[in-house]
């Protein structure tokens, strides 16, 4: 069932090194950036020498999750709960990377588990939670894997399991089981996705959006193209589920229930951080919707939105990810032309996001 509002593999992918140059006043140091070419588990890593000055620029430059968009959750929990009132007790936050959405939850739940699968983002996730208002006595953390959980902790424990742009890095069916046997029979799992910055006004849209992607796309194509048959199947196990709004991911009606995929901005922007043209492979979307599940669609130029300016886009796309290069010579004039059409070095424009929540019920 699709609905319009009006508002707002079983394979271990393998990735090869991005070497990070001189840090200047705004990179990285000279640490080795891995991806997954000896750690199947990571996309990429940051080492504790860069995990704190990524991840501040991270949470700088990222859309701020709102309350709107939390108690979305949290409605959809309260309504098919099996227990009447229904439990608030313990929340997992799969790849929670900083921290910031165990923070949230931790203002509902009475318990949430932080894990991530690499030990220095764990820390960093330590730190930033130390200084929340939460006491740490409502957390506990966990170095694993998304695909790991459920054997590490008890069966049918979880109310709500939350992973916030972790799961097309992971193994689907490995990852759909271990939260099916977090969860208790009624528990909530929540996956979304957010993608690139999109130019929300549209008389700057038309002209600006071209030229961001273009930059976008030549620092990700450094990373994407190229390397092992492993390398490019990981990258495309990636693509084409982020390309399909998250459509591939199956839920068996025998272990799911009350499925419900909502989108926002889907007719003016494309989910991904990259586009196709970084890639050196097919980007082919794939659905696994079925008849029962409710899709719900959204249009909404202001949703989290942010007001920048050049230098502050150019914050967003160097904390994309850890490029290498941001200063290589194609890119410059690409920046020169994107600053004269958003109207100089310091008019700021309207920023919005393509994002997509996905909320099923275990049974």
């Amino acid at each position: 069932m699709k609905l319009t509002a009006s508002f707002a593999h079983s394979k271990c992918y393998h990735f090869r090194r991005l070497a990070v140059p001189h840090r200047t006043s705004s990179q990285f140091s000279t640490a080795t950036i891995h991806l997954n070419k000896d750690d199947s588990a990571n996309v990429w890593t940051l080492t504790q020498e860069d995990v704190s000055h990524y991840w501040k620029g991270y949470l700088a430059t990222r859309p701020k999750y709102t309350d709107a968009f939390y108690n979305l959750i949290y409605d959809y929990h309260a309504l098919h709960s099996q227990s009447k009132p229904p439990s608030f007790s313990i929340a997992h936050d799969v790849g929670a990377g900083p921290g910031q959405v165990s923070a949230k939850l931790a203002q509902r739940f009475s318990h949430v588990v932080v894990s991530d699968n690499n030990e220095n983002h764990v820390n960093y996730a330590k730190h930033f939670l130390s200084t929340t208002s939460v006491p740490a006595s409502r957390f506990s953390f966990a170095v694993a894997k998304g695909e790991d959980l459920g054997s590490r902790y008890p069966p049918a424990s979880a109310d709500l399991v939350v992973s916030a742009l972790m799961f097309p890095l992971m193994d689907t069916m490995s990852a759909l089981r271990s939260f099916h046997t977090l969860l208790k029979p009624g528990g909530t799992l929540a996956v979304w996705f957010y993608g690139r910055a999109h130019f929300a006004e549209l008389e700057y849209a038309g002209l600006c959006q071209p030229l961001l992607d273009r930059i976008i796309n030549h620092h990700f194509s450094g990373v994407i193209a190229g390397g092992s048959p492993e390398h490019t199947a990981g990258w495309k196990h990636v693509a084409d589920g982020i390309a399909s709004w998250l459509d591939y991911i199956p839920f068996a009606e025998e272990n799911w229930g009350f499925v419900e995929r909502q989108k926002w901005n889907t007719k003016w922007t494309s989910l991904g951080f990259f586009g196709n043209e970084a890639c050196d492979f097919s980007v082919e979307p794939r659905s696994s919707v079925t008849d029962t599940e409710t899709v719900i669609e959204r249009d909404d130029r202001s949703l989290w939105r942010k007001d920048w300016d050049v230098s502050q886009l150019r914050e967003f796309v160097e904390y994309i990810y850890p490029f290498q290069g941001m200063e290589e010579e194609y890119v410059k004039p690409l920046w020169v032309q994107l600053e004269r059409e958003m109207g100089g070095l310091h008019a700021r424009r309207a920023f919005s996001w393509p994002v997509v929540l996905i909320l099923a019920t275990r049974k």
